[in-house]
């Protein structure tokens, strides 16, 4: 044991074995939303509308971790990794906290009449709870998406377009068909607009 220390301590003095850098809070130093609202001025123009993933009222951890991954490289769109990369941490976080808005007090209820119902709470409601919204931070909210982003998002995770090991692993255990069920009925749910 001790042989293996001093092995692992030299190989650190000469920089062999590399600790890598912490990843930025999402929360600290503190955002500021209101300076989110201007950086986040230019989303709208594609995150508005169908051909991009509804941002309003997503959970911040999600929507900075997300940045972070395109600024960083490991999540490819070259739209989203061209605009993160000339973003700082606290621009991440300010645009976050923007984009997060408040949340209401009383989410949508389970839409059981739906396909989708029964295959939902099978394969997604440990992570993403009943209706899509869950209760981990840094877990995307569905409730409300879009559904062919969804469905998109389903088969990416599949081939591997998208790197996630838990979500490739559910997404490999539906069938291809299911992919429009389960978007369909999150899709179903409001959650993902602004509060009047």
């Amino acid at each position: 044991m001790r042989t293996v220390l001093v092995m692992l301590a030299a190989l650190a003095l000469t920089g062999a074995v590399r600790a890598e850098a912490p990843s930025p809070s999402w929360r600290f130093p503190a955002p500021d939303p209101a300076r989110g609202a201007e950086l986040a001025a230019v989303c709208t123009a594609c995150h508005a509308t169908t051909i991009a993933p509804k941002l309003d009222r997503q959970r911040a951890s999600y929507t900075f971790r997300a940045l972070l991954a395109y600024r960083e490289g490991r999540r490819q769109a070259p739209i989203m990794n061209s605009i993160a990369q000339s973003l700082s941490d606290q621009d991440l976080r300010d645009i976050s906290a923007h984009v997060s808005g408040a949340l209401l007090d009383v989410p949508p209820r389970a839409r059981t009449d739906l396909p989708g119902y029964r295959l939902a709470t099978a394969q997604c409601l440990s992570c993403h709870g009943e209706t899509g919204i869950g209760e981990f931070e840094g877990m995307p909210v569905l409730t409300g998406q879009d559904p062919a982003f969804l469905a998109r998002a389903l088969a990416d995770y599949r081939s591997g377009a998208r790197a996630d090991p838990t979500m490739r692993a559910v997404a490999a255990a539906l069938d291809p068909s299911q992919d429009a069920v389960l978007a369909e009925y999150y899709a179903a749910h409001a959650w993902l607009e602004r509060a009047p």
